[in-house]
């Protein structure tokens, strides 16, 4: 900043705006390699990214020090109790999980809201820099995993339903009914009306409680283990989405020579497939919704974001 084309440049006194001691304090710290404080809210943390971007300091810079303060965090606290609590709401950590590129706490907290949250997922910014936000690709791709989860599940749970339509027997008409009626019962079916007001988490657990016995005297066809059928479409869904990964993201960012073969190529893995190379191993599922196809690259975006409003500094 006092160097350059910086109003401020061959100044000996800077006068700074729309900052806050304690962030850039820590920033100072990070950068002179003086040890840092880490007992900050998580409203602070978007001021250390705003300063970032003001500054044009290299936002990775504190990618040590985020990681350090998330450990520190009681995040599990945070997530039991994330319904009507005095704590920080998880969604907080979306935006900075993402900027400083903490990949574990990204996965897991992008995990949660696709099975935890009701509705349209949205991230929850504490401070008053509401510029600072994750890009609408990555929001909107995280609701179509949500969505994608009660797509999996009505399929696995939908399965009897379409053998016994298709079946010729006489006892098929009251096995359906006794099946349809069971998930009714455990409060998870119909499904679309369910997942209206209902979390995903909320209906896997509703779906333990399912327990259905077909008549004796139905033919063996539909004398299916129908609970075994239910208790497999449950695990299915419940280890489907291990959230989106950041390294995924950033590939499929990144602009290369395989840039076409990487759009044609993106539906080989398939559903049960495991991906590996990343930082984290995860399920097929979170590497397809973690491509974001060829958008600006993070840095890019960031800055862009937060540079927009400092540019006349320099002029």
């Amino acid at each position: 900043m006092l160097g350059g084309e910086w109003r401020e440049a061959n100044q000996s006194t800077v006068t700074v705006k729309d900052i806050t001691i304690p962030a850039i304090e820590i920033w100072f710290q990070v950068l002179h390699e003086v040890n840092p404080n880490y007992n900050v809210p998580i409203p602070a943390i978007w001021h250390l990214a705003n300063i970032g971007g003001q500054f044009r300091f290299d936002i990775l810079k504190l990618k040590y020090w985020f990681a350090e303060w998330y450990e520190r965090q009681p995040v599990d606290l945070w997530y039991a109790n994330y319904k009507g609590s005095q704590l920080p709401d998880p969604r907080c950590l979306l935006y900075p999980c993402w900027v400083f590129d903490h990949y574990k706490g990204f996965m897991k907290i992008t995990s949660f809201c696709a099975y935890r949250y009701t509705g349209h997922i949205m991230e929850i910014n504490p401070s008053r820099h509401h510029d600072l936000h994750l890009p609408a690709r990555v929001i909107q791709q995280l609701n179509a995993a949500k969505g994608r989860l009660r797509t999996v599940l009505h399929r696995d749970l939908y399965e009897p339903n379409d053998q016994l339509l298709r079946a010729d027997c006489i006892c098929k008409a009251e096995t359906l009914w006794g099946y349809e009626k069971a998930l009714t019962l455990c409060g998870a079916w119909p499904l679309e009306r369910v997942a209206q007001h209902t979390a995903m988490y909320q209906i896997l657990e509703l779906l333990r409680t399912f327990s259905y016995t077909p008549p004796s005297e139905a033919c063996s066809s539909c004398r299916q283990n129908y609970k075994s059928i239910v208790e497999g479409a449950e695990s299915r869904s419940r280890c489907y989405f291990d959230g989106l990964c950041l390294d995924c993201m950033g590939g499929s960012k990144e602009s290369t020579a395989r840039e076409d073969s990487d759009y044609w190529n993106h539906n080989d893995p398939k559903e049960n497939d495991k991906i590996s190379g990343c930082r984290e191993e995860h399920t097929q599922p979170t590497w397809y919704f973690s491509y974001m196809g060829r958008r600006q690259r993070k840095d890019t975006l960031y800055r862009s974001k937060t540079m927009e409003r400092y540019e006349g500094d320099s002029e």
